[in-house]
């Protein structure tokens, strides 16, 4: 192994243009390879992942496999106190083989945190102006030897949201998805082609799965389970862990309204573990404004418990088992308004198994 490295040992990035912030860690991953002449061991985390605990072993003990590590994590402004006291701790004595990038796409965070960074390495990315976006975008297609109208500019840059790095990924998605059906001629985007492109290209996630339990629309709240089973992606823990985090911050919107609050300042109000999570996107501010009524605050509160209980059912049951416990968990949910029910023989909804 090499020696002693000069990268620094943290970093902050702040700010909403995911963009040019994932070119910053890919300029920072580079600089280690290029000391250590081996790429980095990279670990990301969430401050809401179970596995957060394994976080200071892996910041504290050297890898036999590379010189150094490149520790992520990510929505560091939803960090509890224990760990951001925990991380103002390790920041005192930070280990030489390993460099720590906390993230956040807000503008500031929990305040002892930020000081224990030292200054030269905070850095605040900005989501890019009104003015500049309708530009980046066509000069964007321009560039590839396309060009898009200004209705269906406006309907893009509606769906996406504000950052280069989701603008550049969907515009050159969009370039490679229609040059293969009109290869005989110079590509015009227009507005239908964004809309017939939407509905091809839509990939389910915790958030999409989300949106339909908070419409109240249990049919395709099972699609979507299904989907992410099917695709590797619908492990019962990040899931329910996600939904989780997203009914806290309904609740906290609820509670805000119960307060006297507005719409408009309960989105902004909202929390989550006593951190800041204000609801900035209008899109974001019409589901939460739907689910709130459809689940009453103690239907909420009920189904927050119930993602503890079946959070601990699904982690006993085997890989098969998960599926069922997560049908029969939107059912809770969704059918049931998180009132638990007693029944000696369950139906998966799809197979129609029994257990």
């Amino acid at each position: 192994m090499g020696g002693k490295l000069s990268i620094e040992h943290v970093y902050l990035l702040l700010g909403p243009e995911s963009g040019e912030k994932s070119q910053r860690i890919c300029a920072i991953r580079d600089t280690i390879s290029r000391q250590s002449g081996l790429e980095p061991e990279m670990y990301r985390y969430y401050p809401f992942d179970t596995e957060v605990n394994d976080l200071f072993s892996i910041l504290e003990n050297n890898s036999l496999f590379s010189d150094h590590r490149l520790v992520i994590i990510n929505q560091i402004e939803d960090s509890p106190s224990q760990l951001c006291t925990a991380l103002i701790e390790y920041l005192k004595h930070p280990s030489d083989s390993a460099t720590l990038l906390l993230l956040s796409n807000e503008i500031s965070v929990n305040a002892k945190l930020t000081q224990a960074v030292p200054k030269k390495n905070i850095e605040i990315f900005w989501e890019m102006f009104e003015n500049r976006k309708i530009p980046w975008v066509r000069d964007f297609f321009r560039r590839n030897n396309a060009d898009i109208t200004d209705d269906a500019t406006e309907l893009l840059l509606e769906l996406v949201e504000n950052n280069t790095q989701e603008l550049r990924n969907v515009c050159s998605q969009l370039i490679q998805f229609f040059t293969s059906e009109r290869p005989q001629t110079k590509l015009v985007i227009q507005e239908e082609d964004i809309e017939t492109y939407v509905h091809h290209s839509r990939k389910e996630n915790a958030f999409t799965l989300f949106e339909t339990i908070a419409n109240g629309d249990l049919e395709q709240a099972l699609a979507i389970l299904h989907v992410l089973v099917t695709s590797g992606e619908g492990d019962s823990v990040p899931l329910l862990a996600m939904l989780l985090w997203q009914f806290r911050r309904l609740a906290s919107y609820a509670d805000l309204l119960k307060q006297g609050y507005n719409h408009e300042q309960a989105c902004q109000k909202t929390s989550v573990a006593g951190k800041p999570s204000p609801i900035k996107r209008k899109k974001d501010q019409l589901l939460t404004a739907t689910a709130c009524r459809i689940y009453s605050p103690d239907q909420i509160g009920n189904i927050i418990a119930r993602i503890g209980e079946y959070d601990i059912k699904t982690r006993e049951a085997s890989t098969d088992m998960q599926l069922l416990w997560l049908e029969r968990f939107l059912y809770v949910v969704i059918v049931k308004k998180g009132t638990n029910f007693q029944t000696a023989v369950w139906p998966s909804l799809s197979t129609g198994a029994m257990f």
